[in-house]
């Protein structure tokens, strides 16, 4: 516990929480962009440098509603919903792999006319994101990775036992017309096991009125299916990471610093932080307390406060001010 003081006190001193003040993630403005093969959505808030907010399976930008509002008290948040989930729409081409879903979040960026940004992404979000930043790393200065692990470079989708309690699902969402088959109609009873399953506070993790939002999310036409598409490109995924940071003359890395982060009851368990060492010239790693999977649902506070002092340690970037976005019409040409 000593040890941790020091880091609390400048996260406390540094980026302070009024509750009061906070903004209602529902109440965020949204924005829509269409892409040669998707219409992507997202919410913005705040003011000051940006910060991208990067989801995953099964939730879509409601992720962020505690963490976000946080963060949007000193940064401008931007969380898109990716391809095939929330309130974007599914892809025409149907392709869900992290470099195709990456090249989305890069297209949002351009059309703020942001040239460089934090980035903090989460579950299948983290694959996104790394792919963005590896590809542009002028872009994204620092990068928070929490709670997975790159196909490629740690990720399993072999089952070795009949444990209820461990990744089998990884294996069963990659077939996505069987998974589906099961599961089309019991989105919500498929919800509650797998928060509960992956959380460190048990069917608390998420309210009722969470798991119902998400649960309709992916009973939309499609939706399920398109979620779980993600899963089976880990595949494509890892043969894309291995070889680009293995290509060139020597391999290549993330330059920026990157934080991983995992919960106590979740991926901190294991040692992740080796894995993405791998892949990054500066990697370091938290751990998440009082938290499995569920980040923004079962420690929000915490998880805002060390976002906050990772991004604060960096010597600063561009403010953006996205309030000109209000009235543009963007999809169809005036």
């Amino acid at each position: 516990m000593t040890r941790l003081l020091p880091l609390l006190i400048t996260a406390l001193l540094s980026f302070q929480i009024t509750l009061a003040s906070l903004s209602t993630f529902d109440s965020w403005p949204h924005q829509r962009i269409q892409l040669p093969d998707v219409s992507i959505h997202f919410r913005y808030f705040g003011s000051g440098p940006p910060i991208l907010l990067v989801h995953g399976f099964p939730q879509h930008s409601l992720t962020w509603h505690t963490i976000g509002p946080i963060l949007a008290q000193n940064y401008t948040v931007i969380a898109p919903d990716i391809r095939g989930m929330g309130d974007s729409s599914l892809s025409t081409s149907g392709n869900y792999t992290a470099h195709a879903a990456g090249t989305d979040l890069k297209a949002i960026l351009d059309f703020l006319d942001i040239t460089q940004t934090y980035v903090y992404a989460h579950d299948k979000g983290v694959g996104l994101a790394t792919s963005l930043a590896l590809e542009h790393p002028a872009l994204v200065k620092r990068i928070i990775l929490s709670e997975y692990v790159l196909p490629g470079y740690g990720y399993t989708t072999e089952v070795t036992s009949a444990d209820l309690y461990q990744n089998w699902q990884l294996a069963f969402f990659a077939v996505p017309d069987a998974a589906a088959f099961f599961i089309q109609g019991r989105e919500k009873e498929m919800l509650s096991w797998y928060f509960f399953h992956a959380s460190y506070s048990g069917t608390a993790a998420i309210s009722n009125d969470y798991l119902t939002r998400y649960a309709n999310e992916l009973a939309k036409p499609g939706f399920l299916h398109s979620g779980l598409m993600y899963f089976a490109a880990v595949w494509d995924d890892a043969t894309y990471f291995e070889s680009a940071f293995g290509q060139g003359e020597g391999p290549r890395r993330l330059s920026m610093p990157v934080l991983v982060l995992g919960g106590e009851a979740s991926l901190a368990q294991w040692p992740v932080g080796e894995e993405w060492k791998k892949v990054g010239v500066s990697v370091s790693q938290d751990v998440i307390p009082k938290a499995g999977h569920w980040i923004g649902d079962e420690n929000p506070e915490w998880s805002a406060r060390r976002a906050a002092q990772f991004f604060g340690e960096d010597g600063g970037i561009p403010a953006v001010d996205l309030a000109g976005l209000t009235d543009v019409v963007n999809l169809i040409e005036q």
